[in-house]
């Protein structure tokens, strides 16, 4: 056999499922082992099925001295100190002198042989069962779909092929910069974490691609859905696959769990500790407000393993100039939707707005301190504002009148929406951070501070316009919400129970309204798009793009 030529060796044992990752796709191994990133689809769901026998372990594995007669054994974890590799194998033949593993895989083979991931895989455990002494050279792939069992003879050919997919694990997890995604790949088109490797969108933001047709490889819009508590001395608690929501001892709703994103809980609405056990199981933040909408807080699991990531994260907000280039590119973003939605709302109006604002996004690229940027903001955020109220019926008038933004308390209705409907907002990009892997505590143009989403703030900056003040008019002029609807205490103001609903209600709506993305051209939901620029927020800190692009619309 050919000498063995594995590189340096790490602590860490590779699972053989990730050689076979990294053979199908470098990427795609790097970040579900070094970043710690899975999502399920429709065929990964279907493998856990189609395992769900072998997986359970079955049959003695007698020690390689012990063998006698034909046995079989599942779910068998054996590991190569050797070759520093681990893997459960689905099952192991065993004869009187040898052993042989079976692979299953729920889908077609290729016409002749097996594909060259699956080779690499049941080398690597046909290795580790003769690194324990066994007698093994060849194994089994089998292949459910096709109902084709395929024999991998352990030659020169497939060592070659498993020391070449060790040594590239050991090196993907010992750089910092993440290999770069396929190109027009059909393997992409299958692949469950497409959402998360966005191959085309950075092939085409890093210059690697020119092909302008996209292709969208995930959902438009999510099926989850937030649950929002706000009915005050409500329970959730636990049945099952289901929440059940009551008051005072009476049922009043019920949700599948595995249609709920993120949990919201409003002033006195509680949560049972099976219920939060089972949120922290599926990865599904809790997040706590005040009465009146303040965010106050989360409860999440144990937070993403990319350690590398928030490391970067770090790097970058204590480096003046790299996070004075993101600010930019926030602040330019959140400017040019200014002008979109005066434009949509009341265009012959505000001629002087609009020229106004078209300035103040020239003089960002010329800007050299983090305070002129503030100094520029605050001048386009007057500009805007002085224009809020054009945007509303004149019918309204008197109803919603607005001279101006205040807050902490908001004072007039106008205020309390505005408001509101921010720190909607600012919990959607925290719940986005988190799942990424990122630290929704440190930003780049907010200043760190305890308590403060700073991230969150900043990449809500490009979203407030379009989100946060297009929800705002929405049930203004459309008279969703009126004057009824609102508290008027000690001098401020703020949303009934029922005004509220009214107004997440149409939240949602807005967030889950699907929109053409200007750079990638396909359309999905808001929600989606938030996600998506979180992400090349993190893909812009780990130096594989260039440069941050803020989302804009027309």
């Amino acid at each position: 056999m050919t000498e063995i030529g594995l590189k340096t060796k790490d602590e860490v044992l590779i699972p053989v499922r990730m050689l076979n990752e990294y053979r199908y796709c470098p990427r795609l191994a790097y970040m579900e082992f070094v970043d710690g990133e899975f999502v399920d689809n429709e065929h990964t769901v279907e493998g856990h099925r189609r395992h769900e026998t072998v997986d359970v372990e079955k049959g003695k594995m007698p020690s390689p001295d012990e063998l006698f007669g034909n046995m079989r054994a599942r779910g068998v974890t054996l590991s190569s100190s050797e070759f520093r590799i681990i893997s459960k194998l689905d099952i192991v033949d065993m004869g009187d002198d040898h052993v042989f593993p079976v692979e299953i895989k729920k889908g077609k083979g290729p016409e002749e042989g097996a594909w060259p991931a699956d080779v690499v895989q049941i080398g690597a455990q046909i290795q580790i069962l003769k690194d324990n002494g066994y007698e093994c050279n060849e194994g089994y792939i089998y292949y459910s779909a096709s109902n084709k069992k395929v024999k991998i003879e352990y030659n020169d050919d497939v060592l070659i092929e498993l020391i070449t997919a060790i040594n590239g694990m050991q090196g993907i997890m010992n750089r910092e910069l993440i290999p770069p995604p396929l190109r027009n790949s059909r393997k992409c088109e299958g692949c469950s974490l497409a959402v998360i490797c966005l191959p085309d969108e950075i092939n085409l933001l890093s210059e690697r691609s020119d092909d302008e047709d996209i292709r969208c490889m995930y959902p438009a819009r999510d099926d989850a859905h937030p649950l929002i508590l706000q009915e005050q001395g409500s329970y959730l608690s636990k049945n099952g696959d289901m929440f059940t929501i009551k008051k005072r001892g009476q049922k009043i709703g019920e949700v599948r769990i595995f249609e709920i994103s993120h949990v919201c809980l409003y002033g006195n609405a509680q949560i049972s500790t099976q219920a939060l056990s089972e949120l922290l199981n599926r990865s599904i933040p809790v997040l706590y407000f005040s009465y009146g909408g303040w965010f106050k807080g989360y409860t999440y699991s144990l937070i993403n393993k990319n350690v590398l990531l928030r490391e970067k994260q770090f790097e970058v907000s204590r480096d003046m100039k790299r996070s004075l280039e993101l600010s930019k590119e926030f602040i330019k973003g959140k400017i040019k939707n200014c002008r979109t939605m005066l434009r949509r709302n009341c265009n012959s109006e505000c001629k002087a707005a609009l020229n106004e604002l078209g300035r103040s996004i020239k003089k960002i690229d010329r800007i050299k301190t983090m305070s002129s940027l503030l100094g520029v903001e605050g001048n386009a955020g007057r500009i805007y504002f002085g224009a809020f109220q054009k945007m509303m019926k004149n019918s309204l008038d008197q109803e919603f009148s607005f001279e101006g933004r205040n807050r902490r308390p908001p004072k007039t209705p106008v205020n309390a929406l505005l408001s509101l409907s921010y720190s909607c907002l600012v919990k959607d990009l925290t719940v986005a951070a988190l799942a990424i892997g990122l630290d929704p505590m440190e930003g780049f143009y907010h200043t760190s501070r305890y308590g403060r989403p700073a991230l969150a703030l900043d990449i809500m900056e490009e979203f407030r316009p379009i989100i946060s003040d297009s929800v705002v008019i929405t049930v203004i002029n459309n008279e969703i919400l009126s004057t009824e609807d609102f508290i008027f205490r000690g001098g401020a103001c703020n949303l009934s129970s029922q005004g509220r609903k009214k107004f997440y209600a149409a939240y949602e709506r807005r967030i889950g309204q699907k929109v053409k993305h200007p750079v990638f051209g396909y359309q999905v939901s808001y929600r989606r798009i938030m996600e998506t620029q979180m992400r090349l927020v993190s893909r812009y800190l780990q130096g594989e793009l260039e440069r941050y692009i803020p989302f804009t619309t027309r």
